[in-house]
């Protein structure tokens, strides 16, 4: 065993791994904010940023140009079983109460497992091939125009509930309208007291104000126009080109660190003498999800349950649509899957299976207890049974 090599390759892997959440997160914010300055569905900009998988896509992609598809797949596989097993049962543990989910999450949950038990059945039949790849694809994009036109008919509720937000503004809005009544009144009796002498006087100073604005809106008026007009049009294209240089900068963050994760993965499988496919459905899957993991600590903690479920579900379908496509798609035929991928799809349709029970039923804290135990049993068994074994 080359004890510099796995040094080496272990320090690039981790050194990047901060480089590839840096990237993924200046490509989602400058997303978000470009897209709000040019105007674009802020639901459409949700549905590819919160609730995608981009560092994923990066990974699988910088691994598939190294022709190691086993490492891409295994990714792929590990990581929706991460999402379930591990970030959603996480965010369970630190839930301070019992959850009952809404029917948003609900839909999410139910549109999982029916993409996670189509995926299973072709495998078990007859194999992933790039015909399914197609189908992949197009299933990603009927999936985000789908929901978009849902979130906007108003069908799929937001994550958070604003019923309390609208209630304290309307109280306030009563208790404003009284107060100003009240403030109305007052200056009318004011102005009564005071007579008529203090009416005179203030009409002639109105009036002689309302001349010098008229006199400086007639000799500055066309100056003021041309010079805020041009100004705020700079300013707003500066701000677009700013924005796009960050875009750029994130994606070159995600292609650099992508690159470097899987040659640095795919060394460390060579120098452990670890398939491919059981490096990329654990470790290299453990910590590309690690990002999910801290989001679903922090809502569960905060109670979002809505967007504990987004999500996992929004990373699981991407994963299992875009990516596996992308996967299929890069292979010359049909492409083979070994008894450990088969083991890790099995796996990731029996979590989408207790993640659909659990939203529609409720949570309790000891499922993700029980969850993370499933998880850390999955790990062992990937080592214990196909660690040994060569990827086809």
């Amino acid at each position: 065993m080359e004890w510099n090599v796995i040094c080496f390759n272990g320090a690039s892997f981790i050194t990047a791994l901060y480089l590839l959440e840096y990237g993924a997160s200046k490509f989602i914010n400058e997303t978000a904010k470009l897209s709000r300055r040019l105007g674009v569905s802020e639901t459409l900009v949700a549905l590819l940023t919160a609730g995608a998988e981009w560092e994923e896509l990066v990974v699988i992609i910088a691994a598939l140009s190294q022709h190691r598809p086993s490492l891409a797949l295994g990714n792929a596989i590990g990581s929706s079983v991460s999402n379930v097993l591990g970030a959603f049962a996480l965010g369970l543990l630190f839930e301070s109460k019992v959850s009952v989910y809404d029917s948003s999450s609900k839909i999410y949950a139910a549109v999982l497992f029916g993409i996670t038990s189509v995926v299973l059945v072709v495998a078990l039949g007859h194999g992933l091939s790039k015909i399914f790849g197609v189908f992949a694809v197009i299933a990603f994009a009927l999936y985000v125009t789908s929901v978009s036109w849902y979130i906007y008919k108003g069908i799929l509720a937001a994550p958070e509930d604003s019923d309390s937000d609208s209630d304290s503004d309307s109280d306030s809005d009563s208790d404003s309208d009284v107060e100003s009544g009240s403030n109305d009144t007052a200056c009318l009796e004011l102005n009564d007291a005071a007579g008529f002498a203090g009416r005179e006087s203030h009409e002639r100073r109105r009036q002689h104000d309302s001349l010098v604005l008229g006199e400086h809106s007639l000799f500055k008026g066309s100056d003021v126009k041309s010079k805020t007009k041009p100004s705020y049009g700079r300013r707003k294209q500066r701000s677009i080109i700013s924005q796009m240089c960050h875009l750029l900068i994130g994606l070159a963050a995600l292609a650099v660190s992508g690159y470097v994760i899987s040659c640095s993965a795919g060394n460390l499988a060579d120098a452990l003498h670890i398939p491919d496919s059981v490096f990329g459905a654990t470790i290299l899957a453990f910590v590309t999800t690690l990002p999910e993991n801290l989001v679903a600590v922090l809502s569960g903690s905060r109670g979002h349950t809505g967007i504990l479920v987004a999500n996992t579900a929004g990373s699981n379908i991407f994963i299992l649509t875009l990516c596996l496509g992308v996967i299929l798609l890069s292979s010359g035929g049909s492409l083979e899957v070994g008894s450990n991928q088969m083991f890790g799809l099995l796996v990731a349709w029996a979590s989408s299976a207790a993640f659909a029970a659990i939203v529609f039923f409720g949570a309790r804290r000891w499922m993700g207890a029980s969850l993370i135990a499933i998880y850390i049993g999955y790990l062992v068994l990937e080592f214990a049974m196909f660690g040994g074994i060569e990827d086809l």
